[in-house]
């Protein structure tokens, strides 16, 4: 089993560190991962300019891009061979609800799964650079073995793993909340009239909505959402056939 391994907080980050660790035991890994952080990028892709890549050791590669760039090198860079999955993160807080529009960990994962690959991305509640990612790493690789058992599948999987969960038996399968944002930039005045604008963050909530992705993480539980590539408005669709 060949498994490709990407994330958006860097190529150095330890939750990729420790979800490595983890996934070596189920077969082949390979990392491509950004040279740094990368979050929020989405399925952003660098196109008609170079893309540096640096190779650290026989199966892992620095790539000075977009979490999507790493994926797209891996697959289609003539670096490495066909993988049968692919698993990003371990994110450094969760991504659910609208998070998945623009996070750079699902969206390497929508890319892999774009191009055949059964994929995974994985986020957990917020651990920063010394956080330990070692109790989140064994809970998902207690996931993936169950999963990874048939190769003859496809799927995305968004997976949210809360720092209180102790093993991967309190699972809930879920339908993605309604996230709410709250953003507001910073600003400085230059002399010439001109702004500078920083985005530090959001300040995030929910809707509150039962039986959501959200719901579950707030109650202890591992959430499990599938996801598709169809954004399809069917209702509004159908309305119009008519």
């Amino acid at each position: 089993m060949r498994i490709l391994i990407s994330n958006d907080d860097g190529l150095s980050f330890p939750g990729l560190i420790r979800l490595r660790e983890v996934l070596d035991n189920f077969g082949e890994t390979w990392v491509f991962a950004p040279a740094e952080e990368k979050s929020a990028t989405s399925q952003a892709l660098t196109i008609y300019k170079d893309i540096y890549v640096k190779k650290v050791d026989d199966r892992t590669y620095e790539v000075d891009a977009f979490p999507c760039d790493c994926v797209n090198v891996a697959l289609h860079g003539a670096l490495a061979p066909r993988f049968d999955f692919c698993v990003t993160g371990i994110n450094k807080g969760v991504n659910m609800g609208q998070d998945i529009w623009y996070s750079g960990t699902v969206g390497a994962a929508r890319h892999a799964f774009i191009h055949g690959i059964p994929s995974f991305a994985v986020s957990c509640g917020y651990l920063d650079h010394t956080g330990d990612y070692t109790k989140v790493a064994k809970i998902f690789s207690e996931l993936f073995s169950r999963f990874s058992a048939d190769p003859n599948q496809n799927f995305l999987l968004n997976v949210n793993i809360p720092m209180t969960a102790e093993d991967a038996s309190d699972i809930k399968w879920a339908k993605l909340g309604r996230r709410i944002y709250r953003d507001n930039y910073k600003r400085d005045i230059q002399s010439d009239g001109s702004m500078l604008l920083n985005l530090g963050g959001s300040v995030l909530s929910h809707g509150g909505e039962a039986e959501t992705d959200f719901y579950w993480y707030d109650k202890g539980f591992t959430v499990i959402t599938p996801l598709t590539i169809d954004a399809t408005d069917h209702n509004k669709l159908k309305h119009h056939e008519r």
